[in-house]
Order: structure tokens, then C-alpha cells, then sequence
């Protein structure tokens, strides 16, 4: 075998190792999804930022393997990591919401649906339904058909009660049928 060959055994072994392994944890996502009960476009999310990791990781294997100039190369990657890191320090929450919002996936106990209370200390807490869990926020409806965003990060480092959704009485208005003996004296 030469050179060349061995080169491209070893690009095929790394990609189609690379979809093996994508499709396993596409799997473990899909099995976790259905016993926690989390909706399909959280899985999405997820599922694609593995996806993402993975590719990164197949593509600086391929650089080895192919033996690409390191000079020239380690330039435009420090670079971008540099750019990078600016962007992510000026914008370090997002960052942090991404990850919390991957600990909300495989650690949490709720789910969209669920009615919780986060507290947060007198007025700043809230209580709701769980109408969307994004990489970025959970949007809870209040009681008021109040839509309100809170960021995962803050969700993660705040005590979370999962509670039972209050029953909607409907109010009576006092007529003369429903008034007590008493009411009329």
C-alpha cells in the first residue's frame, strides 16, 4: 500500500466512524427524549450541537491525516480563535446559556407543560406553565396569559418547585338564588 492509499482508508474510517457515532448519540438522545418526555425540537437542538462537536472533531483528524501545513494553518486558527474569543467574552452569556440549557436537557426533572416556580427572591420570582424550553431561555405563561423569558443560566443557579397547575374556578356572582339566609337579614 502506498501513501496515498493509507491516506484515504483513514479518511474514510474517520467519516464513517464519525456517522456511527453521531447516530448512537442520536439514538441515546432519541431514548432520553421519550422517557423524560421532552418535546422533538429540543432533541433538534441537542442532536445538532453534537453534530457540530463532532464535526470539528473530524475535521481536525482529517488535517492530521492529511498532513496540512501546520505553519500557515496554526496562523488562520489562532486568528479565528482569537475572534472568537472576543465575541464570546463580549457575549459570555450566551455561551452560558447554551451549556445550562444542555444541563436543563439531561439533568432537570420538567418538561414543556409542566407548571413550576422559580425562586428568585420576592418579586423578581415567577410562576407559570412551561410553554418553551430554546437553547437560550425558558418561556413561562403565567397565571395572567403573561409570556415571560428567563434566561437558562439564571434557571440553573435558582431553586425550581415543580407544583400543581391551580384549578381555574369560575367565579359566582351572587344573585338572589344563590344568596344565604343570612345575606338576606
Amino acid at each position: 500500500m502506498d501513501q496515498l492509499e493509507i491516506k484515504l482508508l483513514l479518511s474514510a474510517f474517520t467519516i464513517v466512524s464519525g456517522l456511527i457515532i453521531q447516530s448512537i448519540t442520536s439514538k441515546y438522545l432519541k431514548k432520553i427524549t421519550e422517557t423524560k418526555g421532552f418535546s422533538e425540537h429540543r432533541k433538534i437542538y441537542v442532536t445538532n450541537f453534537f453534530g457540530l462537536l463532532y464535526f470539528i472533531l473530524g475535521f481536525i483528524l482529517m488535517l492530521f491525516i492529511w498532513d496540512v501545513s501546520l505553519k500557515g494553518l496554526s496562523v488562520f486558527v489562532t486568528s479565528i480563535f482569537t475572534i472568537f474569543a472576543v465575541a464570546f467574552v463580549a457575549q459570555w452569556s450566551m455561551l452560558s446559556n447554551i451549556t445550562a440549557s444542555l444541563v436543563l436537557f439531561f439533568a432537570y426533572p420538567f418538561k414543556i407543560g409542566d407548571y413550576i416556580r422559580i425562586q428568585d427572591g420576592g418579586e423578581n420570582s415567577i410562576e407559570g406553565e412551561i410553554v418553551n424550553i430554546t437553547l437560550f431561555n425558558i418561556r413561562i405563561k403565567d397565571a395572567d396569559n403573561v409570556y415571560t423569558s428567563y434566561p437558562n443560566n439564571l434557571a440553573i443557579q435558582k431553586p425550581i418547585k415543580k407544583m400543581k397547575k391551580p384549578s381555574k374556578k369560575k367565579a359566582v356572582i351572587p344573585t338572589e338564588e344563590n344568596k344565604t339566609n343570612e345575606e338576606s337579614i
